[in-house]
């Protein structure tokens, strides 16, 4: 009775971890609103890439630099295959 408690510990143990590692990490309210909207609205407000680089599965990454912010700081907007922001990240210090 004892190992097969253990068992469902680990086991148990494990889910909780994965369940912890798959979700996506928080998104920046003001980001937020640009998810699922298409390429187009960001271009029309953000204006023009720097540069579009394709990622796999199709999808593009728009760069957007952003000097005002600060010489580091660069924004990435991921689109997929239809068009759409699925993603956003930043580098550099955009803070």
């Amino acid at each position: 009775m004892t190992f097969n408690r253990n068992i469902v510990v680990v086991l148990l143990a494990a889910v909780v971890c994965a369940a912890g590692c798959s979700h996506d990490p928080p998104r920046d309210s003001e980001m937020e609103r640009w998810f699922g909207r298409p390429a187009s609205e960001l271009v029309k407000v953000w204006g023009p890439p720097k540069s579009i680089v394709k990622q796999d599965q199709n999808r593009l990454e728009y760069r957007y630099p952003r000097p005002d912010v600060s010489e580091s700081c660069v924004h990435f907007w991921l689109m997929n295959r239809q068009g759409y922001v699925i993603a956003h990240r930043v580098e550099g210090r955009c803070g």
